[in-house]
């Protein structure tokens, strides 16, 4: 299976909506306050083309197979060096596991180097096994825990 890796262009940063939406839904298994019916109709063509911005298409014969989406994170002078986030992970049920997630956090480390970045960070939820699995074979480590806690009386569960 050939993979290519690009930069998203309008029309890829369009299509890249609907890959978002098919990723929120995968992240109600991990967290219930997801909206899962939730529809991202605008997003990623209103910044697709910011430099601060990094949004990779993964394309098997002109298929989409998946995208991420990271960014410079802007800490004033608080921290030392840049930061850049990756803030989204999705590819396709039918290219997984063939290396398609490795091949664009490749890409985006590729980037983010290019950008004088020279941490990375990534969010995961605790139970979303398969991707602390992923982000730790790809050099990742715990280095900060996000907890969170219910307000309200609904039984939601964290």
């Amino acid at each position: 299976m050939s993979i290519d890796i690009i930069k998203a262009d309008y029309k890829l940063a369009l299509a890249a909506n609907d890959l978002l939406t098919k990723l929120i839904k995968d992240e109600k298994k991990y967290d219930a306050n997801v909206n899962e019916n939730y529809i991202v109709k605008s997003f990623y063509e209103n910044f697709f083309d910011n430099k601060d911005v990094c949004l990779l298409i993964a394309k098997s014969n002109e298929k989409l197979a998946g995208y991420i989406y990271g960014y410079i994170q802007n800490n004033g002078d608080s921290t030392i060096k840049k930061v850049g986030v990756l803030d989204a992970l999705y590819v396709e049920e039918e290219f997984r596991n063939n290396g398609v997630a490795q091949l664009l956090i490749d890409g985006f480390k590729n980037w983010s180097k290019n950008n004088n970045i020279s941490y990375l960070e990534v969010k995961a939820c605790k139970d979303n096994l398969k991707a602390i699995k992923l982000y730790e074979k790809m050099g990742f480590k715990i280095n900060k825990i996000i907890m969170k806690t219910k307000l309200d009386d609904h039984d939601d569960v964290i």
